[in-house]
């Protein structure tokens, strides 16, 4: 159901099985904080989960690893994300939606000729 007074703008469905990420601001000097978080939902191209971190902004520029693992071994695709809206929750908990951008390949080869 969507909420009174805002357009339903999803075009994906969502998976609700609490899944692990990991955010950390893409400029670290000027919001310098690393999280990992079960998420709320998430779909492809974006998550929603819960933090007291006060920090996130909207359009906030964040590295985003989802899903995550700290198993040696895992392969952990980090991708560039933005902070699309925050839901100010009870006892100082806030839903923060994040879109992933693109995905980021550090070091990875050109393979296109």
């Amino acid at each position: 159901m969507a909420r009174l007074g805002t357009e339903e703008r999803r075009r994906k469905g969502r998976l609700k099985l609490p899944r692990v990420v990991r955010v950390r601001p893409s400029e670290p000097g000027l919001t310098d904080f690393d999280e990992i978080l079960p998420t709320q939902n998430a779909a492809l191209d974006s998550v929603y989960f819960v933090s007291k971190n006060r920090r996130y902004k909207e359009g906030l520029r964040v590295f985003i690893t989802f899903p995550y693992s700290d198993v040696p071994g895992s392969i952990n695709q980090e991708s560039l994300g933005k902070v699309v809206r925050i839901d100010e929750l009870d006892h100082g908990r806030r839903g923060i939606a994040v879109q992933i951008l693109m995905p980021l390949y550090l070091g990875a080869k050109d393979t296109l000729r």
